[in-house]
């Protein structure tokens, strides 16, 4: 591996043949969606090696011996990849730097189904990936790491394997092994998981003292429904269409997420009032309590009055537009629920429990904005987060002072 590549990091060769894995005069392409900022630092990588290159441009070099091109380019418009071409050589050969920026696979997918066409031996086709394994949500895990592929070669490094850590470097890997060994987990040794920014991190690295299921002899005063609209396509990293039940015990002593449901069908309003329907009358027969279903109405309230006419004649069903607060007051509420062991999660919740634990501060948009901000980028699950807190933050001062 190069040296500048030494470093804790996954990463994945879909090549054929597997055995070769370096690089070679031909052309090659370094994808990432943030052109700006990666481009340039894989620019500089190849352009300070030993390697005689004529520098075109920042979007390009030429090898002065053969004339061949190495392009640099974004991931902001994948469609327009799809029509590069070079006046010698092939396109043959990728490599995919903080491939973890690539949320939407379907990017992927165009860019695989780019590269094609027949080549001159011994040329051949090959995308090479390099990443951190911070989020254990992304599309990347299960296709390229859990599911066995022929086509595809895998390799994880540590700093354990980094021969130009120093002395220093390692102590500090050595105290976070001590300190904190759910991030130690991730940065040290290449698990996957989430680490850098985490919003509840006392949760993430302890959660089982907050999974807990309703007690017999515990009463319900309400149940609280969220719903968090999304954007109506199921391949769509702009959002997904959740309801999130959260019920609340007498005297606002304790709350517990009872249950989920993601919307999985075409975004036709028939079919969502009866998706929430059904999800409501469930409850409703489970629990025998009263069920208050907050809608987001930012752009839904078309839905939101189908919905009240198709439950206006159910008893103990109340249809509301949700109180949003800010996002901080919000995530200070669940913080707070969460140290104070008052908010669990039952086993009928995996989306909930999946959120919250891999929820992040966007630490870019925060420095800009002087302000905290967290991560919506399609990388977490943060609609089953709004959803659930929609079900919470209308009662936060009597959770609070309860």
């Amino acid at each position: 591996m190069p040296k500048f590549a030494q470093k804790n990091a996954k990463v994945f060769l879909r090549c054929v043949p597997i055995k070769h894995i370096t690089m070679r005069l031909f052309t090659q392409e370094d994808l990432t969606n943030i052109l700006n900022t990666n481009n340039a630092a894989i620019f500089e990588l190849v352009k300070s090696g030993d390697i005689p290159y004529k520098i075109i441009n920042e979007l390009s070099l030429t090898y002065r011996p053969s004339g061949q091109t190495v392009l640099f380019r974004g991931l902001d418009d994948v469609d327009s990849l799809t029509s590069i071409t070079v006046p010698v050589g092939h396109l043959c050969w990728c490599w995919c730097e903080e491939f973890f920026q690539i949320h939407d696979e379907n990017d992927f997918n165009k860019l695989d189904l780019s590269i094609r066409g027949e080549l001159p031996d011994p040329l051949y086709k090959q995308i090479t990936g390099t990443l951190n394994a911070w989020n254990s949500l992304t599309w990347i895990k299960p296709r390229f790491f859990d599911t066995p592929d022929p086509d595809v070669f895998t390799l994880t490094t540590t700093y354990l394997q980094n021969e130009f850590l120093g002395i220093d470097d390692l102590k500090i890997f050595e105290k976070m092994r001590l300190n904190s060994p759910a991030r130690y987990l991730v940065e040290g040794l290449g698990e996957w998981g989430v680490c850098q920014g985490l919003i509840y991190r006392d949760y993430a690295d302890n959660p089982e003292k907050n999974h807990k299921e309703l007690n017999k002899g515990e009463k319900l005063q309400f149940i609280s429904v969220g719903l968090d609209y999304g954007s109506g396509s199921p391949d769509s990293t702009l959002g997904k269409t959740v309801l999130s039940a959260v019920g609340i015990t007498q005297g606002y002593k304790k709350a517990y997420c009872l249950s989920e449901s993601y919307f999985d069908d075409f975004y036709v309003p028939d079919r969502i009032v009866k998706w929430v329907k059904e999800f409501l009358l469930a409850l409703k027969e489970n629990y025998k309590v009263m069920i208050y279903l907050n809608c987001e109405w930012a752009s839904s309230q078309a839905i939101n009055n189908a919905l009240r006419m198709a439950l206006q004649d159910i008893q103990g069903i109340v249809i509301e537009d949700a109180y949003k607060g800010t996002i901080l007051d919000r995530i200070d509420l669940v913080q707070i629920l969460l140290g104070q062991e008052r908010l669990f999660f039952t086993e009928a919740v995996s989306g909930v429990k999946k959120g919250f634990s891999t929820a992040v501060w966007d630490q870019e948009q925060g420095k800009l904005k002087g302000t905290p901000i967290r991560l919506d980028n399609g990388s977490t699950d943060i609609d089953i987060l709004d959803a659930t807190e929609y079900a919470l933050i209308k009662y936060a001062d009597y959770l609070m002072f309860s």
